[in-house]
């Protein structure tokens, strides 16, 4: 015997589950009927028909009648077989039974699902406009087919049916047809021989093009902005992921608050389908305070100026004062709106004053930036002017430089505020040359990675590194920012903030070598906190043959707050035979 099951099982599976004419039953034990249950079924079923068998479903009921068991233990046997078949078991033994002893009832359920039915063939067809293109139906039914996951030889189950099918026209709709449908779906399933030949038939639809950008909501910016952001060329094939990508784009941009990108898929528009944003926008002007408190640079207080519509040009001011204990610093950034081709300008200024590890410097930099972000790689160039003075107790001097510079990084994480999995890799190169404004000739390389591996449900291994070189004749006349020195809460942990490099006197200044590794074991206890082990070694140096690690150990606990991971570490520096206390939030890179 020969049987086809259609879309329509699943509505008849859902009508199952109660017993016709009757609803629901309440939860009511008053006068109730009480029956014991035994069902003798393979633990992989257990769960199918406990879930949903009527008997289950009515125990305890008020409404239970002698008369209602009886019925729901004749109709019990059909009801096992439609759940079974769900899961391809379409000849299976049943007994049911139902005895009284002692006033007390009991049910006896024994079930043999037999040998699972299991896919012997599938095809899968497309009608409609697809198929005036030969060429690219026969390379759609080609992915189709190579992606199917129900191939023969596997157990047919109806929810497995579903999904494959359901896969099958996400295709489609997400590609050039959102008016696909299925046309026809069929499983024909022989019993007997325990096999099912599947037939797949869909619908493509109209073949679907973009028109033009109709955008609402804007009363501050220009649509430039919008236009700028814009990856849909008008006349070009209907993507889903280019609607996505687009509104990922709005709602990343410091302009908007909220972004919302659809079309009208309901018929096809000769001109192309009109693209509708409706935005919602952020005030241009912000005013911002702070105050915050760093194991590196001591207390701080901040106050941020941002201007998103300088000039009614879409152009960003930011601008912010920060005084810290260690460092005082004015910075003022002008970032001009995106580009078509993708790229963001930018003009930079930073008046700074520091005060560590014995060497106080003041510095003055201007500088120029052109940013790029390619999926998970981030590309920036720069031009900067530099010029400082250091003081180490009476004596002064005074470098300056102009750098150009090159920054790529790359982000494989499976989340960028509380990554588990994945890895980060910045790559910097930064030069300077006499003829060229800067006082020294040098060339500089540096590299960081973090790693991030979970070990178990609750575990986690980080692992990081660091390396730079400056390649000069010597360090002198070459500005503090080009050369490493090293210590603080995400580098050398057990030492002061930038206290480990060269030794100048009373002060510790930069070096021309930089190694740093860490490893780091994390074991979270719950969902939101965790404690920690690490050791760090390291070392900043002017001469590759003083290039020894020191040591750092420590242990701490970790902390996901809104605003990414929190750390408070206790570390012992080996060389300095001291325990310092480093605190951190989120991830720097």
């Amino acid at each position: 015997m020969r049987r086809s099951l259609r879309v329509g099982l699943a509505l008849a599976w859902s009508l199952c589950l109660s017993t016709p004419g009757q609803a629901a039953p309440a939860a009511d034990n008053q006068d109730a009927l009480a029956y014991d249950i035994t069902l003798r079924v393979p633990e992989p079923q257990r769960k199918l028909l406990e879930g949903n068998l009527d008997l289950y479903r009515w125990r305890g009921s008020g409404r239970m009648s002698e008369d209602q068991l009886q019925r729901l233990v004749r109709l019990a046997p059909e009801q096992i077989r439609t759940f079974l078949a769900t899961e391809g078991f379409y000849s299976p033994e049943i007994e049911a039974n139902a005895s009284q002893e002692n006033g007390k009832w009991s049910v006896a359920l024994v079930v043999e699902p037999g040998q699972p039915a299991r896919v012997t063939a599938y095809d899968i067809r497309v009608s409609g406009a697809l198929n005036e293109d030969a060429e690219q139906s026969a390379a759609r039914l080609d992915k189709m087919r190579a992606d199917w996951t129900l191939l023969p030889g596997a157990v047919f189950r109806q929810e497995n049916w579903e999904s494959a099918k359901r896969n099958a026209l996400k295709a489609l709709l997400l590609d050039r047809y959102p008016a696909a449908s299925i046309a026809e779906s069929r499983a024909t399933v022989d019993p007997e021989a325990r096999v099912v030949e599947l037939l797949l038939v869909l619908e493509s639809g109209p073949l679907f093009r973009f028109g033009a950008l109709e955008v609402q909501g804007l009363q501050r910016y220009p649509e430039s902005i919008v236009q700028r952001l814009n990856p849909i060329v008008a006349g070009e094939p209907y993507s889903q992921g280019k609607l996505l990508e687009l509104q990922t784009r709005l709602q990343d941009s410091p302009y908007f608050e909220s972004a919302a990108v659809s079309v009208d898929k309901d018929a096809a528009h000769p001109t192309g389908m009109p693209v509708h944003v409706e935005v919602r926008e952020k005030p241009s002007k912000k005013v911002g305070f702070g105050v915050g408190m760093s194991t590196d640079t001591g207390a701080r207080a901040q106050v941020d100026y941002q201007d998103l519509n300088l000039f009614e040009r879409a152009w960003r001011l930011g601008s912010a004062i920060k005084l810290e204990q260690k460092r005082q610093s004015w910075v003022g950034d002008l970032q001009f709106p995106r580009t078509e081709a993708g790229h963001r300008d930018s003009l930079n200024a930073l008046i700074e004053r520091t005060d560590i590890a014995g060497e106080i410097t003041r510095k003055l930099s201007l500088g120029v930036r052109r940013n790029f972000v390619h999926g998970k790689t981030e590309t920036v160039y720069g031009l900067r002017y530099l010029t400082e003075r250091q003081d180490i107790g009476i004596v002064g001097t005074r470098n300056a430089s102009l750098s150009p510079s090159v920054s790529w990084t790359y982000r494989d994480l499976d989340s960028l505020l509380y990554p588990t999995r994945g890895y980060l890799l910045n790559l910097q190169a930064d030069a300077g040359a006499q003829a060229l404004l800067s006082d020294q000739d040098f060339v500089r390389g540096y590299g960081r990675v973090v790693y991030f591996q979970p070990l178990g449900t609750r575990d986690q291994l980080i692992l990081r590194g660091e390396l730079g070189v400056v390649a000069a004749s010597s360090r002198l006349g070459i500005p503090s920012d080009y050369l490493f020195r090293t210590g603080g809460d995400q580098t050398l942990r057990g030492y002061a903030f930038q206290s480990v490099g060269v030794a100048d006197g009373s002060a510790v200044v930069g070096g021309r070598y930089l190694a740093v590794a860490s490893a780091e074991y994390v074991h979270w206890l719950n969902g939101q906190w965790g404690t920690a082990v690490f050791v760090d070694a390291g070392n900043a140096v002017d001469a590759l043959s003083a290039l020894k690690p020191i040591y750092g150990y420590g242990a701490g606990a970790r902390w996901k707050s809104p605003v990414g991971p929190l750390n408070l570490d206790i570390a012992y520096g080996e060389k300095t035979r001291q325990l310092r206390l480093h605190f951190s939030v989120g991830l720097s890179f």
